[in-house]
């Protein structure tokens, strides 16, 4: 009985110890959330312009991502017109690639044609080969995109002849061309030379006209919009074949008969270096495209991406070349 006593007390004992050790640990920690609190301390609500403000941070962060993507990655195009038919199709969208080659402009949507051009711009990556399909832009155009092949190089001298193309001596069959469409007046190009940085460039006055000088030889400017600079720095851009000149700061068309007179007098036997290297693109339905033949060869930054692929219609995926 004794025996029997003595170990109930002992079961006891070791009950209280167990209870009294539960109590020290609860007593260590943090209330339940019965209480109201939880583990790491109370939860602050937002207020209502901190949400504004997480909310309008993370559209800011999208939306400049999205513009780097667009700018130095890809950005898809949408195909307007017929003017590369048949390497594409009106209302097909592209997948134009930027980390090869591209030129960002640094414009603002709402600001004029002119403004746009204006703008600094920002080119990167290599230049394009030859018969590379980019999207470009044209003079006085400001950022309205143009999908084009590139068939000129800086420096090259090239010709059509009833819209078969020759490059440097060399006959190119183009396969991509289909052959209705070379008919045309302007499938006929004598020789001409791209203009490259570093060629010369000078206007020579006659009696009755002017006409212009690339590398010392008689040149068509076709409608160029030509850049270059004086041993001094002047910058010299002549416009609409020949039409317009802006000089130092100042223009001088034809409107301005006394003026322009004065002008070419001035510039007579002046040497000019060219600013820029040009690229001469056309379209690959050669009878509908205003390209190079019409508003002459264009510069580096006017080119601001590489077409690729054909993305949508999803059914006619493919590579374009």
């Amino acid at each position: 009985m004794d025996e029997a006593m003595k170990n109930l007390e002992q079961r006891k004992e070791a009950i209280q110890e167990q209870t009294s050790e539960q109590t020290k640990t609860a007593a260590g920690q943090p209330e339940t959330e019965e209480t109201g609190e939880k583990k790491g301390g109370k939860k602050e609500k937002k207020t209502v312009g901190q949400e504004i403000l997480s909310w309008v941070s993370t559209i800011l962060v999208a939306v400049v991502a999205a513009l780097l993507i667009r700018s130095f990655v890809f950005e898809p195009v949408r195909v307007d017109g017929h003017s590369m038919d048949d390497t594409l199709a009106d209302g097909e969208i592209m997948l134009v690639t930027k980390f090869d080659y591209s030129t960002t402009w640094l414009s603002l949507f709402w600001q004029s044609d002119e403004q746009k051009e204006q703008a600094p711009r920002l080119t990167f990556g290599g230049n394009p080969s030859r018969f590379d399909v980019v999207i470009c832009r044209y003079p006085d155009r400001g950022d309205t995109n143009f999908v084009k092949r590139v068939i000129g190089l800086p420096g090259d001298t090239l010709s059509l002849t009833d819209g078969y193309l020759t490059v440097n001596g060399e006959a190119y069959p183009e396969a991509y061309i289909n052959d209705s469409y070379r008919t045309g007046h302007l499938n006929t190009v004598p020789d001409y030379r791209v203009p490259k940085k570093g060629d010369s460039f000078s206007v020579l006055l006659e009696e009755n006209y002017y006409s212009f000088l690339l590398n010392g030889e008689t040149w068509n400017i076709l409608d160029t919009t030509m850049k270059c600079r004086d041993e001094n720095g002047k910058q010299l851009t002549v416009k609409g074949n020949g039409t317009m000149f802006l000089y130092d700061g100042k223009t001088y068309s034809r409107e301005d008969t006394s003026g322009l007179k004065a002008l070419l007098e001035e510039l007579n036997g002046k040497t000019f270096t060219v600013d820029e290297d040009y690229y001469f693109v056309m379209g690959d339905h050669r009878n509908n495209s205003n390209d190079s033949r019409s508003v002459g060869p264009i510069e580096r930054t006017m080119i601001v991406g590489h077409v690729r692929h054909v993305l949508f219609p999803f059914n006619k995926w493919r590579g374009v070349n």
